[in-house]
Order: structure tokens, then C-alpha cells, then sequence
């Protein structure tokens, strides 16, 4: 059994003119890897990934966090076996969908695997897709009407692997799914929607004249109907393509190349124009370092005008770490056109980029793990690293890290009676009889919107407050207790 030993430590964000920027670590007793991230309307972030810190097998979890990166909450979800969080879909008013595959659920041994959460962060309902064969999920998109788009992998016994994809309502009902066969592996890795109506799904196709698979696009309708195919097979040698964005009227898309099975892996971009009749102004290029190195996911800032990248890479002489996959953290043009590395995650272990979006401040911020023991007792910690705008960057050597595991989970020595939850008016608190202390009720920021002493009971008029998650805490002398509270 592993021993838990938390590290008491302060990160302090950069705040340059009102800039932020930060790099923080998230783990408990086992492993925590994050997957995917989104931006709230209060500038606040939720995470998704998998944990074995919560029940010991992987769950697949939410992870809120204020804006300097603090945590705030956290829940899991999932059944006896595994689960993996992908991505996170969420719509005001409305809540989450947490989207990944499972082994708990479902006919296969993995399925697609969809979790309706509201906006407190507790489970609804869940849904998987798929049949007796293994179907994973690698990416997903909120549609027009609150439903979802969900594409990844099937398998197909020996044929390999094909694309699947699947469109669902908002209540998780199946609108339609689209298996592409082919001999040989074929897997769909990103999604983006344009023009409400229109999906671009990127990845790659086993092209059998070259034996060797290439990047490829489709244009599908929102109801399922195939439109365009965009397969770069003219160019030669083995390509992935990892992620995919609709940035103003052009499809840009990151991945690997590689000539043959022994050679390293280059970067690589694709680019295309977006016109009626399909694609247009088509561009593939590779950028030839040493090494081996793969293009794992980007995001556009600052206008539209650049790109930040993260890129994986193993065996590079320049490293500090020739043993472990690390993360290359590079700023680009328009193009992605490299010119400048701004950040490295390295360590022993391999480094794993997540999802790159860009943020509401200007910047942009990364979700992913690493897998060393040196910075969690548990083998796999999430990171979070968020960049500033105007580039600013943060320092990337921190090695302590919060706790995944809820803070309700932790802190239960209390016997504490709060209601109602939500609530509109007024929040109630009852303390055993004879008991006292003091309470604070905390937003998103963790700006302290209420306080005060308590014996006995308290009542705290919550009517003026906005709509939203907030955490009261309560401390007496025979112990301490955490509570999350919506305020409708």
C-alpha cells in the first residue's frame, strides 16, 4: 500500500498586469491523469481525466479549479472497473457532459461512455455506445442543439481498427453513429464544428497502396451525411494527425511523419481553406529536428494570429532527460511556423499533453499528466500550466501539488447540519448542541463573501449573491468541515 505524504506548499500565479499565469500539479494515493479541460463563464476551469485516487480502480472525474488554479471541488464517476474522462462539454444553465469509455458499462469490453453531471457537479445520468467489439472515445463537441459529437475507435477483429463516431440529443439518445471499415488501423482523433451545421473530423487512414497510413479530414453534416473527404495520400510516408481547429475559415490540423516504420518521427501541419464546393489552398508540411517528435494538440490566441503547441518528444541530445517522453511547449505563427519554445515539462517519466484552449484573458492554458512518482505518492499527477497574455509564461519546476480528492471527502470530522442546498435566500447551519465556532462562505475566486461566529446555529442571507458554487467551511474545536453550496 502506498503512504500518502502531502506536501504544505504556496504557488504564487504571476499577475502581470492583471495577467495570469501558472503551473500546478494535482495528485493523491493514486494515479490522476488529466485529458481534457473547458473555461467557464466566471473565468474558472473544469478538468477531466482519470483517477484510481477516489475508489482505487479509474474513475472518470471532474476536477473545478478557480482562475489562479485553486481547487475547489472535485467528483468521480464510474462503476466497478475503469473509466476514462476524455473531454468536458458544458453549457450555462445547463451543466456537463463528461465524455470517455468504459469497461464497467455497456457490451464491450471498452464503449463509448457519456455522463450527464449538473452544475454542482453530481451525476444525472450515463450512457454508453457501442457493441461487443472495443470502441474508444478521443474527442467530442457540443453541437447546436446541446447535444454531442463524439468520435474515436472501433475495433474490427482482424482488420484492425476503424473510425466511430457518434451524434447524441441532449439526453443521450443516439441521433446516429458512422463506422468507417477499412483494412488496416484507421482511428478519428479530433473534431471541431463550423457554421453550426458542419463537422470536421481529423485523423488517420490506413492508405493500402502505400501500406502506411496518412492524415485525413471528413466534412460531415450535422445529420450524418458524408460530404468531403480531404486524405493527404500524395504525400510520402506514414503521418498521424492528433488535432484539428476551425480557425476563421481554415481547417489547421497537428500531427507526426515518418517515412518508414524505422525512421524517428518529424512534427507535422496540415492546412486547408474552407469553400463551398470543400477544401482549397491545401498545405502539408514537416519540420525536420532531432529526435523523436510528435505534434500532440494546439490552440489559436491573440486574435487568431498564433498558435501555441505542444509537442511530445523522446531521444532529442539537447534534453536534460534522455529516458522519459517530455513536453515542448512552442509558440507559432499562423501557420505554426515555429518561433519560439516558451515552456518544457520534463521528467523521468513520460509527460502527456491533455487538451491546449485558449482562454478568455487572452492566453491559453494546457491540461495533461506525468507520470512520476517524485511529484505524487501515486504514479500519475495532473498539471494544469495556464500562460498569460502578451506571453507570459510560467516557471515549470514545481514539485509539490493539491490533493484530487474532494475536499468533503477529507475534512468529515464534524458533525454539521447545512441546508437547504441549493439554496436562494438563506443557508441554515446547525452545529451539535453546545458547540461552536466560526464559518466563511467562499466563491469561485475564493474571495470570502460571508463570515462570521457560530453557536449553536446560524442562518447567512444569501439572496444578494450570484448564482453559482461556493464552499463553506466551518471550524470549531472538535474539528473541521467543507461544504459545497449552489446558490440559484
Amino acid at each position: 500500500m502506498q503512504i500518502l505524504v502531502k506536501i504544505a506548499f504556496i504557488v504564487l500565479p504571476v499577475l502581470a498586469s492583471a495577467q495570469i499565469s501558472f503551473f500546478r500539479h494535482y495528485s493523491d494515493n493514486s494515479y490522476d491523469f488529466g485529458q481534457g479541460i473547458v473555461q467557464l463563464e466566471d473565468s474558472s476551469y473544469v478538468i477531466t481525466g482519470t483517477s484510481g485516487s477516489f475508489t482505487g480502480n479509474g474513475q472518470a472525474f471532474l476536477m473545478h479549479v478557480d482562475s489562479l488554479g485553486n481547487k475547489l471541488w472535485s467528483n468521480h464517476y464510474g462503476g466497478l472497473e475503469t473509466e476514462w474522462g476524455r473531454r468536458v462539454l458544458h453549457k450555462e444553465n445547463f451543466g456537463y457532459f463528461v465524455c470517455g469509455y468504459s469497461n464497467s458499462y455497456g457490451s464491450g469490453d471498452y464503449d463509448f461512455y457519456l455522463v450527464k453531471v449538473d452544475d454542482s457537479g453530481f451525476e444525472e445520468w450515463h450512457n454508453t455506445y457501442g457493441d461487443g467489439n472495443w470502441e474508444r472515445m478521443m474527442d467530442a463537441a457540443l453541437t447546436r442543439d446541446t447535444g454531442t459529437i463524439m468520435v474515436g475507435e472501433r475495433q474490427n477483429g482482424i482488420f484492425g481498427t476503424d473510425m466511430f463516431m457518434v451524434r447524441t440529443d441532449k439526453n443521450g439518445d443516439t441521433l446516429w453513429t458512422k463506422t468507417l471499415e477499412n483494412m488496416g488501423d484507421d482511428i478519428a482523433m479530433s473534431v471541431d464544428i463550423y457554421q453550426d451545421s458542419l463537422l470536421y473530423v481529423g485523423g488517420s487512414w490506413h492508405y493500402a497502396d502505400s501500406a502506411q497510413a496518412k492524415g485525413v479530414i471528413y466534412k460531415i453534416h450535422d445529420n450524418g451525411q458524408m460530404l468531403d473527404t480531404l486524405l493527404f495520400k500524395t504525400y510520402a510516408g506514414e503521418y498521424e494527425l492528433n488535432d484539428l481547429h476551425i480557425i476563421g475559415d481554415t481547417v489547421q490540423a497537428l500531427g507526426s511523419h515518418r517515412m518508414n516504420s524505422a525512421d524517428q518521427w518529424d512534427n507535422t501541419f496540415y492546412r486547408s481553406n474552407l469553400t463551398v464546393n470543400g477544401f482549397g489552398n491545401i498545405s502539408c508540411f514537416n519540420s525536420t529536428v532531432d529526435g523523436d517528435w510528435h505534434g500532440d494538440v494546439f490552440t489559436s490566441y491573440d486574435n487568431n494570429s498564433s498558435r501555441y503547441m505542444s509537442m511530445s518528444s523522446q531521444n532529442v541530445p539537447s534534453s536534460t532527460n534522455m529516458n522519459g517522453t517530455d513536453l515542448n511547449i512552442q509558440l507559432g505563427n499562423t501557420f505554426m511556423f515555429y518561433q519560439n519554445s516558451v515552456a518544457f515539462i520534463e521528467h523521468e517519466e513520460p509527460d502527456v499533453s491533455g487538451e491546449f484552449i485558449r482562454t478568455s484573458d487572452g492566453g491559453a492554458i494546457l491540461v495533461g499528466y506525468s507520470q512520476n512518482t517524485m511529484l505524487g505518492s501515486g504514479g500519475g499527477t495532473i498539471f494544469l500550466l495556464k500562460i498569460g497574455a502578451d506571453e507570459v509564461y510560467p516557471l515549470t519546476d514545481v514539485v509539490g501539488y493539491t490533493a484530487v480528492v474532494n475536499v468533503e471527502e477529507q475534512f468529515n470530522s464534524l458533525d454539521v447540519k447545512v441546508y437547504p442546498n441549493p439554496a436562494q435566500d438563506w443557508l441554515f447551519i446547525e452545529l451539535p448542541t453546545g458547540d461552536a465556532g466560526t464559518y466563511q462562505l467562499m466563491g469561485v475566486s475564493g474571495n470570502v463573501v460571508a463570515e462570521g461566529a457560530i453557536s449553536g446555529d446560524a442562518n447567512i442571507q444569501t439572496s444578494a449573491l450570484p448564482s453559482g458554487v461556493y464552499l463553506l467551511q466551518i471550524a470549531t474545536a472538535n474539528g473541521k468541515a467543507i461544504n459545497r453550496i449552489v446558490i440559484q
